[in-house]
Order: structure tokens, then C-alpha cells, then sequence
């Protein structure tokens, strides 16, 4: 945890070249979850914090609508230095370098494979459903039968 919050202060990018586009990728959803948490906080009430101030009224309103939009602009600014800097962190950035390596070797299906594949999924799917329905059927009607339901 130290290593990364030595990194956060740093300038430095770490193997530039290596895993631009996983790295990219992963910044972005960084960014996304932060732009989230920003939204989130501007529909927020922070009036309780305007009045632990002392303030009331106008004065709180406008106290609050500052605080949460600052709150909001604090935290999308962290967001972005963070999601940069977690990318260049030189454990993390070599574990996403590996993944993309990783990815480049794996040999994907092409669109017909897929999709023949996908029909013998849902095919077995409903085959299955249908079993399941049969015999929760004929189980129903043995303990009906029975006396049991």
C-alpha cells in the first residue's frame, strides 16, 4: 500500500510503450467510476453541513451547493490523477502488460463458430427446461395423487 501512494506523488511513466491499450482501457473505467461517485455527490444533501457551520437559510443553501459541487470537483480530480497514476504503478502496470500478452495469444472463434455454439447452448438450455418442467409435473401430480399437496 506504501508503494502505492509513493507512486500517486511521482511523475514518472513506467514501460510507456508495453500494454497501451489495456492500460488505456483500465484508465478509462477508473475514470468512469470516479465521474460516477462525482455525479452521485451533486444530488447529495449538505445542508446538515451548512448548519453544523452555524449558517441558516439562503445562506445555508448557498454554503451547500458550494460544498457539494466542490466535494464533486475534488473528488472527479482525484479520479483522474489516480486512475493515471495506478496505470504507471509498477506492479499493477506490469500485471496489465502480462493480460495483454496474454490476450494476443488466445485464439478466438470465428463469427460461425460462434454461432453454432451459441445454439447448441440455448438449444440444451430449453431441452433442459423442458425436462425440468416434466418432471416437476409428473412429481406434482404423484403427490397430488398421494394426498400430500
Amino acid at each position: 500500500m506504501m508503494e502505492l501512494l509513493k507512486e500517486l506523488f511521482r511523475y514518472r511513466r513506467y514501460k510507456a510503450s508495453q500494454g497501451k491499450l489495456i492500460r488505456k482501457l483500465t484508465m478509462a473505467g477508473v475514470w468512469v467510476l470516479f465521474a460516477t461517485a462525482a455525479w452521485k455527490c451533486t444530488h447529495m444533501d449538505f445542508t446538515w453541513v451548512a448548519r453544523w457551520q452555524g449558517l441558516v437559510d439562503d445562506g445555508a443553501t448557498t454554503f451547500a451547493t458550494i460544498f457539494t459541487y466542490s466535494m464533486a470537483g475534488a473528488i472527479l480530480l482525484f479520479g483522474l490523477w489516480f486512475g493515471y497514476r495506478l496505470v504507471q504503478w509498477v506492479t499493477f502496470a506490469d500485471f496489465l502488460i502480462s493480460v495483454e500478452g496474454e490476450m494476443a495469444k488466445v485464439s478466438w472463434p470465428s463469427r460461425g463458430e460462434l454461432r453454432s455454439a451459441t445454439f447448441v447452448v440455448l438449444t440444451l438450455f430449453f431441452l433442459l427446461a423442458a425436462v425440468l418442467r416434466v418432471f416437476d409435473l409428473f412429481f406434482v401430480a404423484i403427490f397430488k395423487f398421494i394426498g400430500v399437496v
